[in-house]
């Protein structure tokens, strides 16, 4: 359609005031479809990105929501699994999910890390400069377990450290405990875990029921 549009405007030119008249139009309507092409690009890279940004909500805080975190000091959350209870470090920034438990030198039964996420996807995590071995269990946003990976070893530095992620479902939350938690408190795919933030930090952040 603008082809066509083109063509006719230069032959009516062309045929008044000559080829080289016409050829100087022709510049000119390239410049204009030029500068209108631009104009349509650049709003939907803009479109693309607001989307990228969009995120699922989460009472957890997050830097997300506005709230400052100190990736040398983590909240606590109680984590209730089959009647079982463990304190978990809240693990919601980049800094604190890259590092996860590498920061630790042991791990007690009635502890862990909690990973929060701002969206559900399948976050992949592996064992790179992990001291001792763990079980990484995968929450989908009601806390129902997804995927689990038990007993997994640290990576040795000569070798290729493995990562390892639920195939089939996405996750919003994911939990890190001793090695064998999964296999001792019975948790398998379904299993509901239940978690909130401490009692001391109840009044500084919205508390989490998973239910």
């Amino acid at each position: 359609m603008i082809y066509v549009l083109v063509n006719q405007i230069i032959k009516m030119v062309a045929k008044k005031q000559g080829i080289m008249n016409s050829l100087s139009v022709l510049c000119l309507l390239i410049i204009i479809l030029a500068s209108l092409s631009v104009s349509i690009i650049v709003p939907y890279s803009s479109y693309e990105q607001t989307i990228s940004k969009k995120t699922t909500s989460s009472s957890f805080p997050s830097k997300q929501a506005g709230i400052s975190i100190n990736d040398t000091n983590y909240l606590k959350a109680n984590v209730t699994v089959n009647n079982f209870n463990l304190i978990a470090d809240l693990a919601t920034s980049d800094v604190q999910q890259t590092k996860g438990l590498a920061v630790k030198d042991h791990l007690q039964e009635k502890e862990g890390m909690l990973f929060v996420f701002q969206k559900p996807a399948q976050y992949h995590f592996w064992m790179k400069d992990m001291k001792f071995p763990i079980d990484i269990i995968w929450l989908d946003d009601r806390g129902t377990v997804v995927h689990i990976e038990d007993r997994l070893q640290p990576c040795l530095p000569e070798f290729i450290c493995p990562s390892y992620a639920p195939t089939s479902s996405n996750a919003l939350y994911v939990l890190e405990t001793v090695a064998g938690f999964s296999q001792k408190h019975n948790v398998k795919v379904g299993t509901h875990i239940d978690f909130h933030l401490t009692r001391s930090q109840m009044g500084l952040y919205p508390v989490v029921i998973s239910g």
